[in-house]
């Protein structure tokens, strides 16, 4: 009778909730030239060749209520970077090398929206992001690199409030938050310590623009 109730309290949520999901992907491929510190304190060009791909996966749901709607957005972006660093034409006594980077970067985000208008609504909320990563080094050499991927991984919890506004097709929403200092950790329990207190204390103010059109 139990599992009744808890199904009856629950068909209500689904049904006036709105839910999206939507993924996505990028491949790129770019060639250019970066600045790396030399001999006697002067800087060389060098060139590098950078390969990036990345797919992310986005839920969202919300639901309105007397006091205004409340949404619940979560995302999964998986991304890869290879670049190539070439020093043939540089001064710079270093063997080619190349640097791979795997991020995995989960994120979650509740949002209020307690005003909302034809053209416009008013939101604030809280959420975090994680970054888990790996960098690879392969170098060309016959020398044994002691240590040739390093591991880390980052939250960095966050609060924002903003507007979005509509003109048609044209959407643009300025906001601005407070953005906590990087949380390293190996595991998770480290989040809950005296980590939290100190990053937040040693937090910023991070201001923001995003625009879209629709065609």
């Amino acid at each position: 009778m139990r599992n009744y109730i808890y199904i009856l309290a629950i068909i209500p949520l689904i049904s006036y909730s709105q839910i999206g999901i939507g993924i996505s992907g990028t491949s790129s491929f770019t060639t250019g030239q970066t600045i790396f510190p030399g001999e006697e304190a002067i800087f060389e060009t060098v060139n590098y060749e950078l390969r990036n791909n990345s797919i992310g996966l986005d839920w969202n749901t919300g639901r309105r209520f007397i006091i205004g709607e409340i949404w619940c957005m979560i995302g999964m972006t998986y991304n890869v970077s290879k670049t190539f660093y070439n020093f043939a034409e540089s001064n710079i006594p270093i063997s080619n090398y190349e640097i791979i980077e795997r991020r995995l970067i989960p994120s979650l985000t509740l949002e209020y929206v307690f005003l909302r208008r034809s053209n416009f609504l008013i939101y604030s909320g809280i959420g975090t992001y994680a970054i888990l990563e790996n960098l690879t080094l392969n170098q060309e050499t016959e020398i044994e690199l002691n240590i040739s991927t390093h591991q880390y991984n980052g939250v960095v919890p966050f609060m924002r409030a903003g507007i979005r506004l509509n003109r048609g097709n044209f959407t643009i929403n300025p906001f601005v938050g407070y953005e906590l200092q990087t949380i390293y950790f190996e595991e998770f329990n480290e989040i809950f310590s005296d980590a939290l207190t100190e990053s937040f204390q040693n937090g910023n103010i991070r201001t923001g623009l995003r625009f879209g059109i629709l065609f």
